[in-house]
């Protein structure tokens, strides 16, 4: 009975939309691993998919949850302060959906719910460069809608702790946070587009969470199907964990 109930989790997970994304989004532009890019660029097939989904399905209800909280804490307001999922676009690169803008402010704040070691990496002010490339990011397709952007903001959220345990990172919207992520993007693709598959091998890799990563296949020898992972962690398959136990980010 309980295989039959984790199933039935799995595949509905599996079948939502962004389970079945396959362009590169804010979410992942920011990414330090350009190879990771490149696959997506390329079209290749995920081969880590075995993944337990459970972290992200969390992930996904809390966002659905604040996305009511802020829509219905407007009811009490004199004017709405508050706009939810606002779904943006960098024309030529990629689409995405804001979690929460604050008219007040001008504040472009994307939720993040994150376990224990990711939240006290955040109390000590180690912010991934990752998140704050996707806020710009965001922050930049709603000012091409035609709002004003002062700042964006991240809100980490306690995955197994108390809302006492939240923070909130801010910093002031910078323009050119955008264009060097779309940079580095254009010099991937130019890669990408002259080589094909043949560039995988040349573009490096860094240390991006390989065990999260879709291409990640320990001990692979052929980049063009998947990627072993980053030099400085490889291990052999025989003692590398199994990907069927390794679990997923929820919505970033």
């Amino acid at each position: 009975m309980i295989d039959e109930l984790r199933d039935v989790v799995r595949s509905h997970e599996a079948s939502r939309p962004r389970s079945l994304q396959k362009a590169i989004g804010p979410s992942e532009a920011g990414t330090p691993c350009a190879r990771r890019l490149a696959y997506r660029m390329l079209g290749v097939e995920p081969v880590n998919t075995g993944t337990d989904p459970w972290a992200a399905i969390v992930g996904t209800s809390v966002h659905a949850w604040l996305d009511d909280a802020f829509s219905s804490a407007n009811g009490s307001l004199d004017e709405p302060r508050w706009a939810t999922s606002l779904r943006v676009t960098l024309p030529g690169y990629m689409a995405g959906t804001i979690d929460l803008f604050d008219d007040l402010t001008k504040t472009v704040i994307d939720f993040k719910v994150v376990g224990a070691t990711t939240m006290k990496k955040v109390k000590a002010g180690l912010i991934s460069e990752q998140y704050k490339v996707q806020s710009h990011l965001y922050a930049t397709g709603l000012r091409l809608a035609g709002h004003r952007v002062d700042a964006v903001g991240l809100m980490f959220w306690a995955k197994s702790g108390q809302l006492k345990d939240a923070v909130y990172w801010t910093e002031p919207y910078d323009e050119a946070v955008t264009e060097r992520a779309l940079a580095r993007i254009d010099a991937l693709k130019s890669t990408v587009d002259a080589l094909g598959t043949a560039s995988l091998e040349l573009i490096p890799t860094s240390d991006g969470f390989c065990f999260y990563c879709p291409f990640f296949l320990p001990a692979v020898t052929d980049a063009t199907v998947a990627c072993p992972g980053h030099e400085d962690h490889r291990i052999p398959a025989r003692t590398a964990p199994d990907a069927t136990t390794q679990p997923t980010k929820g919505k970033t």
